[in-house]
């Protein structure tokens, strides 16, 4: 016959702590676990960190207006394809990246008058960097009355960093030279006058690299007009500061 009270516990059990003191340490325990996940909560994870990023935001209005060709276009009608292009950092947020403009003519004018396209563009983007500022780079393509179309140049041209200074309705114009390949030597200029199709960029997008279009010969063919503006949100939270 085993006598016993509390705090003595029966022979083979191991735990010889009183029951008093058990139920004082298990509230310790809860709160301890309490506390590392109140702690746990606290600590900001990497993806919150990124989550609340910032990031500035260009708007662009504006239009492709016409295109002058000093001596007259070599085709009755002009047409022009173009194309938004910016650096890693830059996210087309809305708007057309591509577009097409319709067929345009001054036939009925003087031949050297502007050929009229008022092509609208409307598009925002958003970028954490300058790097790689969006630019416009446009092919000028004509065609004949048979339908036959040849390329009559390029142009490009970055987008604004401020807005006009001028009314919304009195956009500032801007001007860019259109530019065609030429021949790389005699042969390949006789073959492309028998051919009757003038030289063409592989990947019109190396004018953009100043390092990349080194070599290449080109010539002022005429030029193209835009009238754009731009309004800007947010990079003085990244810490840029620029003034027109």
């Amino acid at each position: 016959m085993s006598v016993w009270s509390e705090g003595i516990s029966l022979p083979g059990n191991m735990d010889t702590t009183p029951t008093y003191e058990k139920r004082k340490q298990k509230p310790k325990k809860n709160s301890k676990k309490k506390q590392s996940q109140s702690a746990k909560e606290s600590k900001p994870e990497p993806m919150d960190a990124k989550a609340t990023a910032s990031y500035f935001s260009l708007s662009i209005t504006g239009q492709i207006v016409s295109a002058t060709f000093p001596l007259g276009p070599d085709k009755e009608f002009v047409f022009l394809r173009y194309e938004l292009i910016a650096g890693p950092d830059w996210q087309l947020a809305s708007g057309p990246q591509h577009g097409l403009t319709q067929l345009a003519t001054n036939k009925s004018g003087h031949f050297n008058e502007p050929i009229v396209f008022n092509m609208p563009i409307e598009v925002t983007y958003r970028s954490t960097s300058p790097y790689g500022w969006p630019q416009i780079l446009v092919s000028v393509f004509g065609r004949s009355g048979l339908g036959r179309e040849s390329l009559l140049g390029y142009a490009h041209i970055h987008l604004p960093v401020f807005g006009s200074r001028r009314p919304a309705e009195q956009m500032e114009q801007l001007q860019a030279p259109i530019l065609m390949p030429k021949c790389p030597n005699m042969i390949a200029d006789v073959t492309s006058w028998l051919l009757r199709r003038e030289p063409e960029l592989k990947d019109p997008k190396v004018l953009l690299d100043n390092l990349k279009c080194k070599g290449l010969a080109m010539e002022s063919y005429g030029s193209l007009d835009f009238q754009l503006s731009s309004v800007m949100r947010g990079a003085r939270k990244l810490g840029y500061h620029w003034h027109a």
